[in-house]
């Protein structure tokens, strides 16, 4: 867990945090942030968990010129596509989507970078608390 006393100013906490209970909304982080965690503060499915692809890669491995496809990702509700980058065998590492049927229950805490959230099925009494990073 992040120290709250000093530190670089990137510290999970330091940029804000959010709630949500009721599915008719969609939460989007402030400009500039994405969500770097999710508190689930009872069982909860996720209509739409977008990852931010800003770190995604379609490039293929290649020796000469060294180039390397190697990107970051994160799961969401939504497939990879490529997201990690190839290799020369044009094999790629990605994610299956999380199933708006998946539950993650009650005292979870998911970490990855997400640009929207929203909540599926019916309205939460709790919800869930989401925590926003640098983008």
């Amino acid at each position: 867990m992040a120290s709250i006393h000093g530190g670089s100013g990137n510290e999970l906490f330091y940029h804000g945090s959010g709630h949500i209970k009721a599915i008719a909304s969609d939460l989007v982080p402030p400009h500039g942030k994405v969500i770097v965690a999710i508190q689930t503060l009872e069982d909860v499915k996720f209509d739409q968990l977008v990852a931010d692809t800003s770190g995604a890669s379609n490039v293929v491995d290649q020796t000469t010129p060294d180039t390397r496809g190697d990107g970051i990702a994160y799961f969401g509700t939504a497939a990879q596509t490529r997201a990690n980058g190839l290799d020369q065998s044009d094999s790629s590492v990605e994610s299956v989507p999380v199933g708006t049927g998946v539950v993650f229950p009650k005292g979870m805490t998911i970490y990855g970078r997400w640009t929207r959230v929203s909540l599926a099925d019916s309205d939460y009494t709790h919800g869930i608390i989401v925590y926003y990073g640098p983008q």
